[in-house]
């Protein structure tokens, strides 16, 4: 009873279509990623030659500092005009670059290769969090903001719990190749997603 109750108030929200399409489009995409966290440190260090565990740390080193460095100048170039286009392509091209980092990890071989790509995630991601949260924060509904917050919030996180137990799954039966090319096809989705908006958001 409870439940069907939740169930029904959430179906009497209204939430404005460029929320829902942020909303699925990030459900993707940290799906995507969290198909491949639980199992990214085995696959270091029983997949590229010479890795250790501090490989691992090196490399997600890597991708927090790129990341740091990057995000804020991409953050202050996107607010210097009050169209939205900048945002979305900013997302969009941040998106796609995370996706092609995917698909390149079933080429990576060496420990050099994993700390590029482990970069260039880096780069790839402070351009997309900055021109998602601009436009999720504009289109918000005012009075409905921590409905769609918490529903932005819940989605993710069923998402996270789905996709890490799957991901763990299909590196053991499938191999790490097959995971890298379903997270980057994930990714992809979720980058056309964005597309989907672009007719919707402030042009100027």
């Amino acid at each position: 009873m409870y439940h069907q109750n939740i169930w029904r108030c959430i179906k009497s929200y209204k939430i404005n279509p460029i929320i829902k399409m942020l909303i699925l489009s990030d459900f993707l995409i940290w799906s995507s990623y969290n198909l491949l966290a639980p199992v990214f440190a085995i696959f270091v260090t029983g997949k590229i030659a010479n890795a250790s565990i501090e490989v691992v740390g090196i490399a997600a080193s890597l991708y927090a500092v790129f990341k740091v460095l990057v995000e804020i100048p991409v953050g202050i170039f996107i607010d210097r005009t009050k169209s939205e286009k900048d945002d979305l392509y900013a997302a969009v091209i941040g998106t796609l670059a995370m996706a092609a980092v995917y698909f390149a990890y079933v080429f990576v071989d060496s420990v050099w290769e994993l700390y590029i790509l482990q970069a260039i995630l880096g780069v790839a991601a402070a351009f997309a969090y900055p021109g998602w949260l601009s436009i999720f924060s504009r289109h918000v509904d005012a009075e409905r903001r921590a409905f769609e917050w918490s529903l932005y919030d819940v989605t993710i996180g069923v998402g996270i719990a789905l996709a890490s137990a799957i991901g763990a799954f299909v590196a053991e039966f499938f191999g790490f190749n097959v995971l890298f090319i379903i997270v980057g096809i994930f990714s992809l989705c979720g980058t056309a997603s964005l597309l989907f908006i672009k007719n919707k958001i402030y042009l100027k």
